[in-house]
């Protein structure tokens, strides 16, 4: 008996050293919130496609955080944003949600922020980059990194809907 109690709890202690902490689950969540979105399903539905067919890495960074690129975020987990048979439908087509307290910052850390991706560039070789942070002031937990697709074709409704933000003023780049 002593020695099965001992094996069982030598096994729950693995599981849990094994388990991810949930701060690193909402950062990869929260990247690939952002890699979701240049993936086919969504590329062609993208405003930035419409106003950067040939864009840069670092002209997505700054979309991505310009009126118009922050209007196409995935939206946030919350309760309160959907109902709950929205929240479920959404999920079961594959929407990803992003994190509600884990922000999106480009270039270099905001130290008045713990929980963040952030989102920089490297045009030389063609990638976006995602760091993830718990804490600014030490090195990323996180690193990931992804090439923009090629030849993405908008789609009419993306055109019409991006042709009438640009009319009332939305700005697609931030820097």
């Amino acid at each position: 008996m002593k020695k099965k109690s001992s094996v069982l709890l030598l096994f729950i202690l693995l599981l849990q050293s094994c388990s991810k902490d949930p701060n690193v689950k909402e950062l990869e969540q929260a990247a690939r919130a952002v890699e979701q979105m240049v993936e086919p399903f969504y590329a062609n539905r993208s405003s930035f496609f419409v106003v950067l067919p040939s864009g840069t890495p670092r002209q997505y960074v700054s979309w991505f955080f310009s009126s118009m690129g922050a209007s196409e975020w995935p939206p946030v987990d919350k309760p309160s944003e959907f109902a709950q048979e929205e929240l479920d439908a959404l999920r079961q087509i594959g929407m990803i949600f992003r994190p509600v307290d884990v922000y999106y910052r480009h270039s270099k850390p905001d130290t008045a922020v713990r929980k963040q991706i952030v989102m920089k560039w490297d045009d030389s070789e063609g990638l976006v980059i995602l760091e993830g942070y718990l804490d600014p002031t030490q090195e990323p937990i996180l690193t990931r990194s992804f090439k923009l697709p090629k030849n993405v074709v908008p789609d009419g409704i993306a055109k019409a809907v991006t042709q009438m933000n640009l009319e009332n003023g939305m700005e697609y780049q931030s820097f």
